[in-house]
């Protein structure tokens, strides 16, 4: 028996379910490549079972049954007319004729079964190829849409994260400024600086960051909610570039705000154990955003 060529790869050597598209595409290339293989040695297989074929074929038409063989015999010694040493030459060179030919078709008949069982062996081996590759077109499939689905939510959280988080009553335009309210808070904070963080203190002697706010804008007879998040959703956004006195600046995921006073600086109530004061604009936390009463 003739062995074909070409590695076999089995579905176990990879697991779908933690390869990533691009080494299951490796895989499926690896099997494509295998099955082409594959097909190039069936197709010699057949070529080959083909010509040993013809041989047995040959033979039969030349040869044809018993009864058409023994008419050839007859006939032969017959033309040897009565020369019995003729006739006897004539059967041995017949005979041996016959023998050759015999072993040619049997060699062939012997040749044509191994490359039968081999043709056989190789196309359930293309079978289970094109099911492998099958299956790896699927798991690739999927691959490629969860990968897509992973980068697509990737996308959306950072561009949730870049963005502001609510919308309040956010406008096209910059919205417009109250100075005499915007003035009224900031000399109201700066009035308080030094007097104890408590949490969730709106005065008159302690404040948290949002009940300092609140009472800044009391003063003109503007209601804020004491919390944070609220006081985001009743303001409007602005730019940095936009910050007046009075304006707003959220930090920590609108965990903490502040009022800004001008000149790169803000009051405000930072926590536990400290003090209204002032500090810089960007004091170390993370900027939400800016926004304006």
């Amino acid at each position: 028996m003739t062995a074909f060529s070409g590695t076999q790869a089995d579905a176990a050597d990879i697991d779908y379910t933690a390869a990533s598209a691009s080494e299951i595409e490796e895989h499926l290339a690896d099997l494509e490549s295998q099955r082409d293989t594959a097909a190039a040695d069936l197709k010699g297989l057949q070529a080959r079972l083909d010509a040993a074929k013809a041989v047995i074929d040959a033979a039969a038409a030349a040869y044809g049954t018993s009864n058409a063989q023994l008419s050839v015999v007859t006939a032969a010694v017959e033309s040897a007319e009565d020369d019995l040493d003729a006739k006897v030459s004539t059967l041995v060179a017949y005979a041996q004729e016959q023998s050759d030919k015999y072993e040619e078709a049997q060699t062939a008949s012997e040749t044509a079964d191994g490359l039968t069982a081999d043709i056989t062996a190789i196309e359930q081996r293309i079978a289970d190829l094109d099911g492998q590759i099958d299956e790896a077109e699927k798991a690739h499939d999927e691959a490629e849409a969860a990968e897509a689905a992973a980068a697509a939510a990737v996308e959306a959280e950072s561009a949730a994260s870049s963005e502001s988080p609510s919308s309040g009553s956010d406008s096209g335009s910059t919205p417009s400024y109250s100075a005499d309210a915007a003035t009224a808070a900031v000399e109201f904070a700066r009035d308080q600086l030094g007097e104890s963080y408590v949490y969730g203190a709106a005065g008159p002697d302690t404040w948290d960051c949002s009940g300092l706010v609140q009472g800044a804008y009391a003063v003109s007879g503007i209601s804020l909610t004491h919390y944070t998040n609220a006081i985001w959703d009743e303001t409007s956004a602005i730019d940095r570039s936009d910050l007046k006195p009075g304006d707003l600046v959220f930090y920590n995921g609108l965990g903490h705000m502040a009022i800004y006073i001008g000149d790169g600086q803000v009051i405000h109530a930072p926590k536990p154990g400290d003090v209204v004061k002032v500090s810089d604009l960007d004091m170390g936390m993370s900027i939400d955003g800016y926004r304006r009463v």
